[in-house]
């Protein structure tokens, strides 16, 4: 009788082979062959073994993973890795201080460069970005014009080959709509052309983008307000009822993605063009209320742009010679809106492009100075483990293997910085985002760039702050580091005068930073507590539209008899918000003068508690067209005699009744400038302003709130807005600025204290036996002090006479943007050098004290 097979088939033995190491194969091999003679009897007992096989494969067991572990480079690392952390746990102070500010540094610098990116790539995501630009004119006042003439697009379209299309926007923004039972009052609503979908690429979810704005009844919608109106329930068809100019109906025909937060234009609805009138007047050149947009092909000839428009705007409004000279045709990149236009009459809120310069170079300083506290140490560490390669180089290392031993130490070093900059960067997304208003990510996992980002700038710091200390400590020769002491070596005082010159660098940048924070400060609270020349703290604006026009006598008179009412007010704009600048002329003359127009009622002046400075108030009884002009426009147009009694002409001409003293309508970013009031009928207006007591706040709105429904029961609540609150949006950048230098500054001021901390540490252990013979002999303690403060102290002077100048030129630089500027005085920079002074003195004096004060026998019981 046949033996039972006693080895598995050898096919299978090849497989374990082939994956498992020597390491582990005799033992795995042994294992399953015994486990396999033992179960001659089972039945599958092959098909049982080759799984076996395939249970026991694990990495670990992989000849690769062996392989790896075994090579001397994975050997090098880890004793690296080893030697590093043994380093780090030996000095955990000198560690701490290392990893914190490379984290901090890193983390800084990655948010700034976050938040830069993020604003730099504003409307980069229309994938023909690089064609598409917005159609403006400048006309020879100060500031080019955003908005034009309503006909400007077809004209475009049909005259100019180098087009290939154009799109035009009408801002409807502030109106009621409502569906069914569901009536909001909606911010983002705006008119435009059917081919906005085949220029931009906002993503159309239901719709045809090629018709969906065809018909002057339809309306695309965001997802967002698809969900908000109609829930779960299909909106394509459905019915919207918009209170702009009356009931408007419209039709839902698309929706899209909610539009992305990198872009200049922000809507929720878009209603077609063609329901804001019919086909001549889509074709009127009237006024500048059009934003108009074209895409080109590709290498257009922009200057018979320009010319062909210039043309169609000189025959269109028959321009002088001599302003023929000063109009220019003005197309702006669309990814530039943002950033670094500043157009008037613009649609979009704006970024400034010199907040950005400032943020990428104050996070740029903060890494600097976390890198050169970071080199200090590490050239402060090496030093004392200068010993240490001299005795390598004595047994035969060599320099390169020097360098990569000191090289690898920084790596992991700056690695785990970077980990935790990651964690801090996840840590501080939910506020960066509440802070900016923008949905700025910040998870490496969610933004890969984040981690590439990253990698690029430990590679730089690798090569910045690593590649120096190991080049500089692998140049010691054994008997220069074994024989000299440091004092007396020439290389170890160059490596003296690089410290000290890092040194000055950081506490230069310090010293700049906490000025230009007190300046940022400073200029802020001017802007706040400077007098404007109206009253705006104690009044309530209320939006009017053609709804609410309706029964705007009886809202007023109701709104007077709130208790806390003072005044109420009806014009067409208000100080804070875009007042409209047009030609005003005395009659005869056939050149105009630039003016911003307000159309007001009599209460105006009073509800804002504007000063006359000569002349009188507009009054109820007299119904000739009067004008109340501001001391600027007086000056304009009158600057040889009174004006009161004068003639204007603006759409009719009248008389001048009053001159009010000037006051700041506009942010104090632009000087005052010339400002027409005007008394016309109430169906212009568009702001009710209402003035009252700050003690009765509450019992105001919640009158209003009563008012509102009693006069319009079926529209939402009216909307009230402070005006202060008004005049702080348009500070919006610089107050979040002022928050970001602050805490930058307190980083600064914590590098600083770590930094002076770490060398002082040095510095006082390298001079303790010094200070312990001296006080042996007799020395006194403020002595003993002076010889450790010393040296601090005349760094400390060199770098404020290059801070302070530094400072002063990147103030008036920042502030150069401001018509209105608060002064820089000169205590303020002596204060400020003061109180780095102190926080040297307090770090570094408390390192000193401690050692003046140490026993010298403990010093010196070695010697």
């Amino acid at each position: 009788m046949q033996k039972p097979i006693k080895t598995p088939p050898r096919w299978m033995d090849r497989i374990l082979e082939w994956y498992c190491s020597e390491y582990y194969l005799e033992e795995v091999q042994g294992d399953l062959h015994e486990w396999y003679a033992q179960s001659n009897q089972t039945p599958f007992r092959n098909f049982k073994y080759l799984i076996n096989v395939i249970r026991y494969f694990s990495f670990e067991r992989s000849k690769t993973f062996q392989n790896i572990i075994q090579h001397p480079q994975y050997l090098s690392m880890k004793s690296i890795i080893k030697i590093t952390f043994r380093n780090l746990k030996k000095d955990k102070i000198s560690a701490s201080i290392r990893f914190s500010n490379l984290m901090i540094g890193i983390g800084v610098f990655m948010l700034a460069l976050i938040y830069a990116d993020y604003e730099l790539n504003y409307d980069q995501f229309h994938t023909n970005s690089d064609n598409i630009y917005r159609m403006g004119q400048h006309t020879g006042g100060d500031k080019a014009w955003a908005a034009g003439p309503l006909g400007l697009g077809p004209f475009i379209q049909e005259n100019i080959p180098d087009v290939k299309r154009v799109a035009r926007f009408i801002p409807e923004r502030n109106t009621w709509i409502s569906h069914e039972d569901k009536k909001f009052y909606e911010r983002n609503v705006f008119y435009a052309d059917s081919s906005v979908f085949n220029m931009f690429s906002y993503e159309m979810i239901q719709g045809n983008p090629k018709t969906a704005l065809k018909d002057p009844a339809s309306i695309v919608i965001t997802e967002s307000m698809a969900k908000k109106y109609f829930g779960n329930e299909d909106p394509m068809g459905k019915r919207m009822q918009l209170l702009v100019d009356g009931d408007d109906v419209s039709i839902v025909t698309g929706v899209i993605k909610d539009v992305p937060d990198q872009s200049h234009l922000q809507f929720d609805f878009l209603r077609s063009i063609y329901a804001y009138g019919d086909e001549e007047y889509q074709r009127s050149w009237r006024n500048y209320f059009v934003y108009t947009y074209l895409e080109t092909a590709d290498n257009p000839d922009f200057d018979r742009i320009e010319h062909l428009i210039k043309e169609e705007f000189f025959d269109r409004y028959n321009v002088s010679e001599e302003r023929k000279e000063k109009f220019k045709a003005v197309l702006t990149p669309i990814h530039k809106i943002h950033l670094y236009t500043d157009q008037e009459k613009d649609v979009a809120d704006h970024g400034n492009v010199y907040t950005i310069y400032i943020l990428l170079s104050i996070g740029t300083f903060v890494l600097i100075i976390s890198c050169i506290n970071f080199i200090n140490i590490t050239i402060i560490k090496g030093l004392d483990r200068s010993k240490e390669v001299g005795l390598r180089k004595t047994v035969g290392a060599s320099r390169g293997s020097l360098i990569t031993q000191f090289l690898s130490e920084n790596m992991v070093l700056l690695i785990l910085a970077g980990l935790g900059s990651l964690l801090l960067l996840i840590l501080v997304e939910p506020s960066i985002q509440n802070f900016t208003g923008k949905q700025i990510s910040l998870n490496f996992i969610v933004n890969p760039k984040i981690a590439l980002v990253l990698l690029l700038i430990i590679l730089g710091l690798q090569l910045l702050s690593g590649l120096y200390p190991a080049v500089l400590l692998s140049k010691f020769r054994p008997v220069e580091i074994l024989n000299s002491s440091e004092k007396a070596s020439p290389r170890f005082s160059r490596v003296g005068l690089t410290r000290k010159t890092l040194v000055i660098l950081q506490f230069s940048l310090s010293l700049i930073l906490i000025i230009g924070s007190v300046v940022v400060s400073n200029q802020m609270d001017y802007l706040r507590n400077k007098h404007l020349g109206f009253e705006k703290d104690q009044i309530l604006l209320l939006k009017l539209n053609y709804s609410i026009r309706q029964k705007i006598e009886t809202l007023g008179e109701m709104i007077e008899g709130l208790p806390g009412v003072n005044h109420h007010s009806i014009s067409s704009s208000v100080p804070g918000y875009r007042i409209m600048m047009e030609g005003v002329n005395k009659p005869g003359d056939t050149e105009s003068s630039a003016s911003r127009i307000l159309i007001v009622d009599e209460n105006f002046i009073d509800t804002y508690n504007m000063e006359i400075s000569t002349g009188e108030n507009f009054t109820s009884t007299r119904n000739e067209t009067e004008f109340v002009i501001n001391e600027s426009m007086a000056a304009l147009v009158f600057p040889d005699r009174d004006p009161i009694g004068e003639q204007l002409v603006w759409e009719d001409t009248g008389r001048v009744v009053g001159v009010v003293k000037d006051f700041n309508f506009r942010s104090l970013h632009t000087s005052i400038e010339p400002l027409t009031m005007a008394k016309l009928p109430r169906d212009a207006y568009g702001y009710l302003s209402i003035q009252f007591n700050p003690q009765s706040v509450n019992e105001v709105l919640s009158g209003i709130g009563d008012i509102s429904d009693e006069l319009y029961p079926n529209l939402p609540d009216l909307e009230v807005e402070f005006l202060d609150s008004r005049f702080e949006e348009l500070y919006q950048s610089e107050n979040k600025l002022q928050v970001i230098v602050g805490i930058f500054c307190l980083m600064t001021i914590f590098l600083t204290i770590s930094g002076v901390f770490g060398v002082a540490s040095y510095n006082a252990h390298k001079k303790s036996k010094e200070i312990a013979v001296r006080k042996v002999l007799g020395a006194s303690y403020p002595e003993m002090l002076w010889q450790l403060l010393q040296g601090f102290l005349y760094l400390l002077l060199i770098a404020i006479c290059i801070g302070l100048p530094g400072a002063f030129i990147l103030s008036k630089w920042w502030l150069r943007d401001f018509a209105y500027q608060t002064d820089i005085p000169v205590i303020m920079f002596v204060i400020s050098a003061l109180a780095m002074i102190l926080i040297v003195l307090l770090t570094s004096g408390y390192i000193s004290s401690k050692t003046a004060r140490t026993n010298p026998a403990a010093i010196l019981k070695d010697e």
